[in-house]
């Protein structure tokens, strides 16, 4: 899930931030060697800058690479030695990334000289044998340790660790994925895996590295968590929850899969993350002396206040001259924007035209979305094929399911199952209460006709096929009376539905899910 911040304020701080740490970096060199850990995550195919809520540019290949670059410029042996890790989920989410299945991002990271990487739940989205050709591809360690085959056995292909020297420093590095994988995962692309507690792989994997003498241990992990807007208070979440959890010392992890940012510590152990599409960095001082402190810091990524590097530059252009003439086909013009909304927003306007569109594909009752599969805003202006596919990268198919009235209230309760509901819906209203035992908690369903849901009528709804097979804890429940694959894509649905509203497309706010009583 993802959480709503001032960004102008979590600017401020991390620059102020990046300002405190270059006179503690000054420190550092006084006090001995120091081993400089730059962090990315959650890069998504994210080639281009793209301008945040306060129209700020931030991010992008070529100037996440300027920025990394710097950051390894600060940093010269004897007294202070590099290394480049990644969080995971570096493709998955643009059309330039996703129709050459992430090759160019792979490029792109090999080149920048990565050490290593954890897998991210969305390298597995395009099967395995295009992930194993990613991994052929990369010169740095792909790393999951708690993934295994449902028997227990180690999967052969996917490494758990490495040992990299740095000067002084041996350094071992561990890499664990969420296990939330197993319903954020599409299920054919997963079968037949298994995603273990991190915890304890992560103590038995430190003692086996430190036995062969690292005298530093890091973990990248793609899992991740929510701080306050200062990225250190108020910390909750998977990351967190595995740190405590750790019988053995982790010097430093970084995270990844909840697109926020953290610059933390807990238990002597340093967290951090660095938002998502190369819009910020991690830069982790560790000193040899374990008596020294650890000095760290997100540096956000402005694109118009650096220098592109020219090498990826060139190959973000390459990439997108390949895709131009889909790219720049014009879908739709947008009367005001439509934001790209947190995944706990069940008010998000463009969350709804989603779900209208599949419910307009179906000629159906009602469609369900799922919000982890709106990724991208929309602006208000020309639309274009690109901005489209953004919002809906992941090509899932749709599907049509006939049910009765009862079976349909009961889907609905999933949605409200959770402490915020995580789907949207077109064609009905619903009211829950949050405080009643868990199949009901829904108090009122109003159908578009102002009727009531009939528990003894016969509905349809549209879902996708992530949902389908379970994705996001949103299988239907039991067996509908008639399960139809439309053959049609999300992303066509969306597109078919913008061309198909009057010019510019003006949409009206609505709450479609609230909790009452």
């Amino acid at each position: 899930m993802k959480i709503r911040r001032s960004i102008a304020l979590t600017i401020s701080l991390l620059v102020a931030g990046s300002s405190a740490s270059a006179g503690a970096q000054t420190r550092a060199s006084a006090s001995g060697p120091r081993l400089r850990i730059i962090g990315t995550n959650d890069f998504h195919g994210a080639l281009d800058a793209r301008r945040d809520a306060a129209g700020v540019l931030r991010g992008g290949a070529a100037a996440m690479a300027a920025y990394i670059e710097r950051a390894k410029s600060e940093c010269a042996p004897p007294d202070c030695h590099w290394i480049l890790l990644d969080g995971g989920d570096e493709f998955q989410g643009t059309l330039a990334s996703n129709l050459s299945f992430g090759h160019p991002i792979s490029q792109i990271f090999d080149g920048l000289d990565y050490t290593a990487a954890a897998l991210g739940n969305h390298e597995f989205d395009w099967g395995r044998d295009t992930l194993k050709a990613r991994m052929r591809e990369e010169r740095y360690s792909v790393l999951a340790a708690n993934v295994r085959f449902d028997d227990g056995r180690d999967v052969p292909w996917l490494r758990d660790d490495t040992l990299v020297t740095r000067g002084p420093f041996k350094v071992g590095i561990i890499g664990v994925l969420t296990r939330s994988t197993q319903t954020s995962a599409k299920a054919s692309m997963i079968a037949g895996l298994r995603f273990d507690d991190p915890a304890p792989i992560i103590d038995s994997l430190a003692r086996k590295l430190r036995g062969q003498g690292a005298n530093k241990i890091i973990v990248v992990g793609h899992i991740g968590g929510f701080c306050d807007a200062t990225g250190a208070g108020n910390c909750r979440g998977e990351v967190f929850d595995i740190v405590r959890a750790l019988k053995e010392h982790v010097d430093v992890v970084i995270a990844g899969h909840s697109h926020s940012l953290i610059n933390t510590e807990i238990n002597g152990t340093a967290i951090v993350e660095a938002f998502m599409w190369g819009r910020g960095i991690d830069v982790v001082d560790v000193p040899l002396d374990p008596a020294t402190p650890t000095r760290r810091e997100v540096r956000a990524v402005f694109a118009d206040s650096v220098t592109p590097d020219p090498v990826v530059a060139q190959r973000v252009a390459s990439a997108q001259k390949a895709v131009a003439a889909l790219a720049s086909k014009v879908v739709a013009t947008l009367a005001q924007d439509l934001p790209y909304s947190s995944e706990d927003d069940e008010h998000s306007p463009l969350g709804n035209v989603t779900a209208d569109a599949m419910r307009a594909a179906g000629h159906a009752d009602f469609a369900v979305m799922n919000h982890g599969g709106v990724r991208a805003p929309l602006r208000a202006g020309t639309v274009r094929y690109s901005d489209v596919f953004e919002v809906q990268p992941f090509g899932n198919v749709l599907y049509k399911l006939t049910a009765k009235g009862a079976d349909m209230r009961q889907y609905f309760e999933k949605i409200v199952s959770r402490r915020r509901p995580n789907a949207w819906v077109s064609g009905l209203s619903i009211v829950y209460d949050s405080t009643r035992a868990l199949g009901s908690r829904i108090t009122s369903i109003v159908l578009a006709d102002g009727k009531s849901l009939d528990d003894a009528a016969t509905y349809t709804v549209v879902i996708n096929d992530f949902m389908l097979t379970g994705g996001s804890g949103l299988g239907f429940p039991g067996q509908p009376i008639a399960s139809e694959a439309m053959n049609i894509v999300d992303l066509d649905a969306l597109i078919a539905y913008l061309k198909s509203l009057p010019q510019p497309v003006n949409v009206k706010p609505e709450t479609r899910i609230r909790a009452g009583s």
